[in-house]
């Protein structure tokens, strides 16, 4: 009977194990396939994203559409102004800045001198374009304007300024002239300026210049300055003095910075009489003088700024003459060593 239980028991557990899929011996586990031969997939990078023009972008820099902006950089003087001492305009460009220094030295036997005697000056000024095509200045200098033979005041001498003074014949501070210039025509052969200039006395006699200052361009070499200055010289033991000076001036510019200048025109002095009338007609007037000079220059610039010097000679009333006589003068002459130094613009809102 044991047996018989034994035997169902086994029969019935071999049939359980062949329905349950263990009827088969178990296989040995498979080996692993080898890694592919090629990068894993899911290791790879994503693709470089382009941008429009399919440059490769890197994350780690920072593209801009438009270059940063860069500081603006100020215009040297002559860039604004321009290095031709010919073409240049009867004003400076907005915001400029000019200091002047000359000094004069000569034999005056015009001015109130019966003998021939030394004279020799010092002037330092300066000027500023406050706005478009106006500029005004304590100085005696003036584009196209300078240096004056005019009879106003002191014959050509200098001694004007805003820090003037001379040394001979006598050592004293000389006159302070405040001016004021407008360019009504600025035109590329053509250019036209307005002068009102205001003498303060420190030396002589309160006086007022009003004028016209003409200049003509031909081929960006050479110009024609001419115009007209009236005077009018405060006298106090009489009638006031009136002047009038018709200035004519050759200048060329040999190279670019080497300029070279004649200057005549003609001066007629006293139209008001007002000699006669304090020498009680013992001179009359009004006379007329001739003058002659010569002026050599050269630019230079230094870093930013641009600086003309210059030297010249002249002889103020080289020739001299009334309605009953005439004569010539060589023995009045002067000799003048200057120099302009232009900065760039100063402030904002001026040409850059």
């Amino acid at each position: 009977m044991l047996l018989l239980v034994v035997a169902w028991i086994s029969s019935s557990s071999s049939a359980a194990f062949a329905q349950s899929g263990w009827s088969e011996p178990i296989a040995p586990p498979a080996e692993p396939e080898p890694p592919p031969a090629g990068p894993n997939p899911d290791w790879e990078e994503p693709p470089p994203v382009r941008s429009e023009d399919s440059a490769p972008r890197n994350p780690d820099w920072v593209e801009e559409d438009e270059p940063p902006p860069m500081r603006k950089v100020k215009r040297s003087a002559s860039e604004l102004y321009g290095l031709r001492y010919a073409t240049r305009s009867l004003t400076m460009p907005r915001g400029m800045m000019r200091g002047t220094f000359d000094t004069v030295v000569g034999r005056d036997t015009v001015a109130g001198s019966s003998s021939a005697e030394t004279v020799s000056t010092m002037s330092f000024g300066a000027a500023i374009t406050l706005a478009d095509d106006f500029e005004i200045g304590f100085s005696r200098y003036r584009m196209a304007s300078f240096p004056s033979i005019s009879l106003f005041p002191t014959f050509g001498f200098g001694g004007e300024g805003l820090i003037a003074f001379s040394m001979s014949p006598e050592a004293q501070f000389g006159d302070i002239p405040f001016y004021g210039r407008f360019e009504a025509l600025d035109r590329e052969v053509v250019k036209l300026a307005l002068d009102a200039v205001f003498r303060i006395p420190t030396q002589t006699n309160f006086g007022f210049l009003g004028g016209a200052t003409l200049r003509f361009v031909i081929q960006d070499r050479f110009a024609i300055d001419t115009g007209l200055d009236f005077t009018v010289d405060h006298n106090s033991q009489g009638p006031e003095l009136w002047s009038l000076d018709l200035p004519l001036k050759l200048v060329a510019n040999a190279t670019d910075r080497l300029f070279i200048e004649v200057r005549s025109g003609m001066t007629i002095y006293d139209l008001s009489q007002t000699i006669r009338t304090v020498t009680s007609g013992l001179l009359q007037g009004p006379f007329y003088f001739i003058p002659l000079g010569l002026r050599a220059g050269y630019t230079v610039e230094p870093r930013a700024t641009m600086l003309d010097i210059f030297a010249s000679f002249g002889f103020p009333t080289l020739y001299g003459f009334t309605t009953r006589d005439s004569s010539l003068t060589p023995e009045t002459w002067q000799v003048t060593i200057g120099l302009n130094i232009y900065s760039p613009a100063l402030f904002k809102g001026s040409a850059l």
